[in-house]
């Protein structure tokens, strides 16, 4: 069996793979130009440095008003949070984004460092130090992870542009 057909089959039931692309520029435009030939494959949300900017390239790239009218266009600032799939234990490892623990919620960047969630980027591999609950939020304080660049990265970004509560509360 081939993705084309698996896809079909989705679609048939009514269950399409969904996805979210960061960036409709040259190289997100590309994968954008192959979603209306793609049977059972949705992007739901675009998100991008200029929303009305990726609106017009989906329609540059041939798609149709319908098609454009069922996505959600973001500016960026947002972030994808893993929530569980079903109640997940401590002691737990998850498997990040495409597997079968976690799925991604978008979220302000801003409610994501100020509630301590854990990027789904840094989601894979990492063991849970406590239960959480179906579609709660992982958090840092959640999990056990190992020291990284990626990491290292991600924490000296948050100190950097954590933002201030009263900017939350609006969101």
């Amino acid at each position: 069996m081939n993705l084309h057909h698996l896809l079909k089959q989705r679609a048939a039931a009514g269950k399409p793979v969904r996805v979210g692309l960061i960036g409709a520029g040259k190289f997100g435009s590309m994968f954008l130009s192959q979603v209306p030939t793609m049977t059972g494959l949705e992007v739901s949300v675009i998100a991008d440095l200029d929303p009305e900017r990726a609106r017009a390239a989906c329609s540059k790239v041939g798609w149709d008003a319908r098609r454009i009218a069922r996505t959600l266009f973001v500016a960026s600032g947002t972030e994808l949070c893993p929530h569980p799939k079903r109640d997940l234990s401590a002691g737990h490892m998850l498997d990040g984004e495409g597997g079968c623990t976690v799925w991604g919620k978008l979220v302000p960047a801003a409610r994501s460092v100020a509630e301590g969630a854990l990027p789904i980027g840094l989601a894979h591999h990492v063991r849970l130090t406590r239960g959480i609950a179906a579609g709660g939020t992982v958090r840092w304080a959640d999990v056990a992870i190992a020291d990284s660049e990626a990491v290292a990265v991600r924490r000296d970004m948050e100190r950097r542009f954590a933002a201030r509560p009263s900017s939350i509360a609006a969101q």
